[in-house]
């Protein structure tokens, strides 16, 4: 049978590293090395006179720093203290070297700095490290706010859960750019984007978004006028506007766009485009809307309101005096009543600004055809002023439910939180 003495006989002959006997005589080896010496080696360690040995009398002279070093080593606290020290000495070395790249943000040298000062957090005070790094506080929480990389609010998730996910911003970003609606106001692209339910917050909220992503938007200058509220029905076909405006294609030739518009809804109920302006224009539109829309409806009157053209003149005279239901009331603006025909004004404008001057229109022919696309477009826009409903759907008895709206709302608030307390995002908490 093997015994410990037989084994110990086999032992090889060790070289050992100066440090290691260093850590010998200071007594700060850990046991299960202790047992790897030979007790012979140990005991001539410890029986040898180190006063005969050369630089002893150098040793007497920094004894106290062996002694610092001793108690250093056998402490966990003293250790964590000196290990953390060590990372603020380098750290400043790099905070003199990198201050360009840290100043420009330039890679992530701002990070590594914010993650060493994280480190020894857990040992010493913030102001002490802030301190010894000559580092004012505001440039510190600077530094923070650019670790916090995943954030457009440069506001750390952990600390600020609320904000909207990585995910949520890029939603914004794809309808922003998005073709389809790049001509579209923005109001109409949020309500598009909760309909589709792409996702869910307020519409503020996603104005600040789409301002902090800088998104350009395809706008042609105009003039801003402050109006009054004008004229508004109760309900569907109550109320209906008529309107012409000319555009001008790019053979130079002067078209005329006639439109009938419901004022409740908004909705263009019809159109037509002419190479020249007469009445008769104007009532074949009305009478192909009376047919379609009033007469079905079952309305037994209706308010026409147009401005004092002469194209409003002579054979709509004559649809507006017959007596067959519904009876159609014509008044003219500004002077029949009190309020201008500025809705349907505003439809004539939206048509052209986020459509028409979009596009290269050569001919009258091709002005029809998109003039169709255009209304269409309109009138399945989603409008803020109709809480995000088109107009062709107000017109067809679709209400707002604003409860629903809000619930939605509560419930992306509420993931997005919870989303953001998981998240890793930059460790550092504001």
């Amino acid at each position: 049978m093997t015994t410990s003495t037989d084994l110990l006989a086999f032992r090889p002959k060790y070289s050992y590293h100066p440090y290691f006997l260093l850590a010998f005589h200071l007594n700060i080896l850990p046991d299960h090395l202790l047992l790897r010496i030979p007790k012979s080696t140990r005991h001539d360690w410890k029986q040898k006179n180190t006063q005969l040995l050369f630089g002893y009398d150098w040793y007497l002279q920094h004894q106290s720093s062996f002694t610092i070093m001793q108690q250093v080593f056998t402490n966990e606290k003293l250790l964590q203290i000196n290990k953390a020290l060590l990372r603020v000495i380098a750290l400043t070395r790099f905070l003199k070297k990198y201050s360009t790249r840290i100043k420009e943000h330039i890679g992530n040298a701002g990070g590594v700095v914010l993650g060493n000062i994280n480190k020894n957090k857990k040992v010493l005070p913030l102001q002490v490290i802030l301190k010894y790094l000559q580092l004012p506080y505001p440039a510190y929480l600077q530094l923070k706010r650019q670790a916090c990389r995943q954030s457009l609010l440069n506001l750390c998730r952990l600390k600020h859960p609320a904000q909207l996910l990585s995910k949520e911003v890029a939603i914004i970003k794809s309808y922003c750019t998005d073709a389809c609606w790049l001509h579209w106001p923005l109001s109409s692209v949020y309500h598009q984007l909760i309909r589709d339910k792409a996702a869910a917050f307020t519409i503020s909220t996603f104005y600040k978004y789409v301002s902090l992503l800088k998104l350009q938007r395809v706008q042609v200058p105009h003039r801003r006028k402050n109006h009054h509220t004008g004229i508004r029905a109760a309900a569907p076909l109550q109320i209906i506007h008529a309107d012409a405006t000319i555009y001008r294609t790019l053979d130079n030739a002067k078209n005329y766009i006639y439109l009938v518009q419901d004022n409740y809804s908004r909705a263009i109920l019809g159109h037509r485009v002419a190479q020249s302006c007469k009445a008769q224009y104007v009532f074949e539109n009305l009478a192909a809307v009376k047919e379609q829309y009033l007469q079905p409806a079952g309305m037994a009157s209706c308010q026409l309101i147009t401005d004092d053209g002469s194209e409003n003149q002579g054979a709509v005279h004559f649809l507006t005096s017959t007596h067959e239901p519904p009876f159609i009331e014509h008044l003219i603006a500004q002077q029949d009543i009190e309020f201008s025909n500025s809705m349907i004004e505003a439809a004539n404008k939206q048509l052209k600004y986020r459509f028409l001057y979009h596009r290269s229109i050569p001919d009258f022919a091709a002005l029809q055809k998109f003039i169709a696309q255009a209304i269409e477009d309109y009138n399945n826009r989603p409008q803020a002023v109709l809480n995000g409903l088109t107009p062709l759907e107000v017109l067809n008895g679709k209400r707002y439910d604003k409860e629903t709206y809000r619930q939605q709302i509560y419930a992306a608030k509420a993931n997005r939180m919870a989303h953001n307390k998981r998240t890793s995002c930059c460790s550092y908490s504001f």
